[in-house]
C-alpha cells in the first residue's frame, strides 16, 4: 500500500502514532557548578511497518532502491527448528520499501504481500537442514544464519554469516541451542546467480579456531567460532566471531576479479585485548557488531556492551599497532540475571550519529561518537532514541539487524514470537524521524 506524503503526514500528527525521543535530563543547578543549558526537544519519530512477508526476518540491505532481508530460520522463542516446518532459513527476499503502513494499524494485505524470493538457499555451500533427522539436534552441521546480511557492491556478492547450531525448545534448566562447528561465512553472487563459501569451518577439527595451520594451508581456515557480523571496507571483508571473541578480515580482490573464484585469503586482526588510547590494556568479550566511517571502524561488542573505535589506513586495514578509543558503555553481560544490553548491531546516518540496537526489549540508541565524551547507558542513564517495545505495545519485542538509507530511515527487523501480531512469522519496521534526510 503506497502511502502519499499528505497521508503520511496527517498520520504522523495521530499521537498514538509518534514517539518522542530521547529526552535530556538536566541536574538540578549547583553553586559549584554552571547551570545546565536545556537543548532543543527531540523530534517526533514515527514508526511504521514495511513488510510482514518474510519469515523470521534478520539482515538487511538495500540495493538499487530494493531492500534485501535474510530469512535467519525458526527461533528458539517459537519452539527451534521443527523438520515439519520449512522455515525459509537462508532465503533472501527483496522487499519494496515504498510500501507502508503505520504501527497501530491492522496489517493489509499490500503488507502481507511485500516480499518476494530473490535468492533461495542451495546444497553445496549451504548445510540444509536435514528433516529425516529424529530430532532437531541430531543435525551436527546444519547452517542456520543467525546474523547479517551486507553488501559489496563491486563484486555484487550479497554477504551473510552462517551460524551453524540447532535451536531447541526451552526446557526447565535446560539449554536452549545446541552449537555445531561448522560455522561459515556464505555469499550469493549477483553476476552468475550463485552461492559460494567465503569461510567454513571443518567439523573434524572440533573446537580449534583457526581449524589447521594457516601459514601452511589454503583457505579456508575456520577462524570463526559464532560469526556475528561482517562488514565490507574498501578491499575487505571484516568478520567477528563472538564466541571466541575474534576479528578477521578476508581479502575480497579474488572474488571481485573472478565469480567463481573459491574462499579468499584471511588474516587474523584482533582479538579480546586491546590497547586503549590512555595506555591501559582491556578485555572485551563478544564481539558483535561493525560500523565504519571516516577512517575509523567501530567494533561492538556483545558480551562486553561496549564499543570501541580504531584508526584504518587508506587501504582498509587497521593502522599499527592498533590503539582502541572507546566511545560507548551498556550494561554488560550479568551470569546471575542472564540479562544485558544486548547490542547486536549498529550503523550510522548521514550526519555521522551513530544507531545502535538493543534487541530485547526492542530499542534504537542514537549518538555522536566522541572519545571524550563516552556515550554511558549503563543502569538506564540514557533514555533511547527509538523504544520500539513501547510504541508497539510489546514488552517482548526483540530486533536483530538495522539499516539506515539515505533519508535517514532506520529499517530494524523482528521475528515471529517477538512480533507484533499474533500468527506473523515477523515484520520490517522502518523508524522516520520528521525532517530526517534534509540536513
Amino acid at each position: 500500500m503506497k502511502l502519499p506524503a499528505v497521508l503520511l503526514r496527517r498520520v504522523a500528527s495521530i499521537s498514538r502514532f509518534i514517539f518522542i525521543g530521547s529526552i535530556v535530563a538536566v541536574a538540578p543547578a549547583q553553586t559549584s557548578r554552571p547551570v545546565a543549558v536545556a537543548q532543543a526537544p527531540p523530534l517526533a519519530v514515527r514508526l511504521e511497518r514495511v513488510s510482514a512477508a518474510v519469515p523470521f526476518p534478520r539482515g538487511l540491505v538495500e540495493i538499487d532502491g530494493k531492500i534485501f532481508v535474510l530469512s535467519r530460520g525458526r527461533v528458539r522463542g517459537s519452539g527451534g527448528v521443527d523438520p515439519a516446518l520449512d522455515d525459509m532459513a537462508g532465503t533472501i527476499w527483496e522487499v519494496d520499501p515504498n510500501v507502508a503502513e503505520p504501527v497501530g494499524a491492522e496489517v493489509s494485505p499490500e503488507v502481507r504481500a511485500n516480499g518476494r524470493v530473490f535468492a533461495a538457499p542451495t546444497s553445496p555451500p549451504f548445510n540444509l537442514f536435514d528433516r529425516s533427522v529424529a530430532v532437531a539436534t541430531d543435525d551436527r552441521k546444519t547452517d542456520r544464519p543467525y546474523c547479517t546480511l551486507r553488501y559489496d557492491e563491486a563484486s555484487r556478492n550479497l554477504i551473510l554469516c552462517a551460524f551453524s547450531g540447532i535451536d531447541k525448545p526451552r526446557g526447565p534448566g535446560g539449554r536452549s541451542f545446541s552449537k555445531n562447528l561448522t560455522d561459515a561465512l556464505l555469499r550469493y553472487d549477483l553476476r552468475t546467480g550463485q552461492w559460494h563459501e567465503i569461510e567454513r569451518h571443518d567439523i573434524e577439527a572440533g573446537g580449534i579456531y583457526p581449524h589447521h595451520d594457516t601459514a601452511r594451508n589454503p583457505p579456508p581456515h575456520g577462524r570463526l567460532n559464532g560469526p556475528d557480523n561482517c562488514l565490507v571496507v574498501g578491499d575487505g571483508l571484516y568478520a567477528v566471531g563472538k564466541d571466541n571473541s575474534l576479528l578477521a578480515r578476508y581479502d575480497l580482490s579474488p572474488i571481485r576479479a573472478d565469480p567463481a573464484a573459491g574462499p579468499p585469503p584471511s588474516q587474523w586482526m584482533l582479538g579480546d585485548e586491546i590497547r586503549l588510547r590512555d595506555g591501559s590494556v582491556e578485555r572485551f568479550h563478544g564481539h558483535s557488531m561493525l560500523a565504519e566511517r571516516d577512517g575509523w571502524l567501530y567494533l561492538g561488542y556483545r558480551t562486553s556492551s561496549v564499543i570501541v573505535r580504531f584508526r584504518l589506513e587508506r587501504n582498509g586495514l587497521p593502522v599499527q599497532p592498533i590503539v582502541g578509543e572507546l566511545v560507548a558503555r551498556f550494561d554488560p553481560y550479568d551470569p546471575e540475571t542472564q540479562r544485558s544490553a544486548d547490542l547486536t548491531d549498529m550503523a550510522f546516518d548521514s550526519t555521522g550519529r551513530l544507531i545502535v540496537v538493543s534487541a530485547q526489549p526492542a530499542r534504537l540508541y542514537r549518538f555522536a561518537p566522541d572519545p571524550d565524551r563516552v556515550f554511558d547507558a549503563r543502569d538506564g542513564a540514557r533514555a533511547p532514541w527509538v523504544n520500539l517495545a513501547e510504541m508497539t505495545g510489546n514488552a517482548s519485542m526483540k530486533i536483530e539487524n538495522v539499516f539506515v538509507d539515505a533519508l535517514d530511515r532506520a529499517y530494524v527487523t523482528s521475528g515471529d514470537a517477538y512480533g507484533h501480531d499474533p500468527g506473523l512469522g515477523g515484520a520490517v519496521w522502518r523508524a522516520i524521524e520528521e525532517g530526517a534526510g534534509r540536513h
